[in-house]
C-alpha cells in the first residue's frame, strides 16, 4: 500500500513538473530558416503583410525567406514582426548571448532593424531593445551578429532586471525597424524588409573557449592512449 501511494506521488509529480514546461521554448543553436514554407509562428497582425518567398534568400534560388512590407499607415504601417511561440523561454539558461540573423532591404529608404524583448505582447509592454543593424536601400543580403548581453541592450519602459527578465520575463520577441530607442513597436514607414536565418548562439568567446576546451580534452586522450599503448609495445618486446 505504501509503495502504491509512492508510486502514485512520483508519477503526479512528474506530470506536473512537464505540463508546466511551455509546449515550445527557445534552445541553444535552433535556426528558422522558413524552408519548410510556413511563417515559423511570425506574425505581423495583417494578413497578406507577411509572406514567406520560395526563392531568393541568401543562398539564391530555392532559398525561402520572409518578406514583411509596411505601408506607412494604421496597424500596417510598421515594419514588425513577433514571435510568441520557440523564441521565449529561459535565454539564461540556454546560454544564448549572441542573435544571428540575415536581411535584406528591399526598400528605397534606410532601415534601422533592432531586436525588440518584451514582457507581454502589448504595446505599452516594458522590454529590451537591441543595437541597430543599418541596411542601406536595396542592400542585398547582410548578414549581422548582435551581442544580447546586458551591457549592449536599452532598457525601454522599466522592465524587470536582465538576469530576471530573460530567465522567466520574455514574453514576446519581435524583429522592427526603428531609428531611436523610444519604443519597442518600431516606426511607421513605408518598406519592405527580408528575413531569414534567425539564430541562437552563445558569444563568440564562449563557444571558442568551449572548442578549445574539447580540442584540449581530445589531446589529452590521446596521449594517454599512445602511452597506454607505447607501455604494451615495450613489454611485449620486453618478454622476447
Amino acid at each position: 500500500m505504501k509503495t502504491t501511494a509512492i508510486l502514485l506521488a512520483m508519477f503526479l509529480l512528474f506530470a506536473l513538473v512537464f505540463s508546466a514546461q511551455p509546449a515550445s521554448a527557445i534552445s541553444l543553436g535552433q535556426v528558422d530558416d522558413f524552408q519548410n514554407g510556413s511563417l515559423q509562428n511570425w506574425a505581423n497582425g495583417v494578413p497578406g503583410y507577411l509572406t514567406n518567398l520560395s526563392t531568393g534568400g541568401p543562398a539564391g534560388a530555392g532559398d525561402r525567406y520572409l518578406q514583411l512590407t509596411a505601408d506607412g499607415t494604421g496597424q500596417g504601417g510598421r515594419l514588425t514582426m513577433f514571435n510568441l511561440n520557440q523564441w521565449l523561454g529561459n535565454w539564461v539558461a540556454q546560454g544564448i548571448t549572441t542573435l544571428e540573423v540575415d536581411l535584406i532591404n528591399q526598400s528605397s529608404v534606410s532601415l534601422s532593424i533592432r531586436f525588440a524583448f518584451k514582457s507581454q505582447n502589448l504595446s505599452n509592454a516594458p522590454g529590451y531593445l537591441s543595437q541597430a543593424m543599418i541596411l542601406a536601400p536595396s542592400s542585398g543580403w547582410q548578414h549581422f551578429s548582435i551581442a544580447i548581453t546586458q551591457p549592449n541592450l536599452i532598457a525601454v519602459g522599466g522592465p524587470a532586471a536582465y538576469n530576471t527578465f530573460f530567465a522567466n520575463g520574455l514574453g514576446d520577441f519581435r524583429i522592427i525597424n526603428e531609428v531611436g530607442t523610444a519604443n519597442l513597436n518600431g516606426d511607421f514607414v513605408t518598406g519592405q524588409l527580408g528575413i531569414d536565418n534567425i539564430r541562437a548562439v552563445p558569444e563568440p568567446s564562449a563557444a571558442a573557449l568551449l572548442v578549445g576546451g574539447l580540442l584540449v580534452l581530445g589531446w589529452r586522450r590521446f596521449r594517454a592512449a599512445r602511452f597506454l599503448a607505447e607501455s604494451s609495445l615495450i613489454s611485449a618486446l620486453g618478454c622476447l
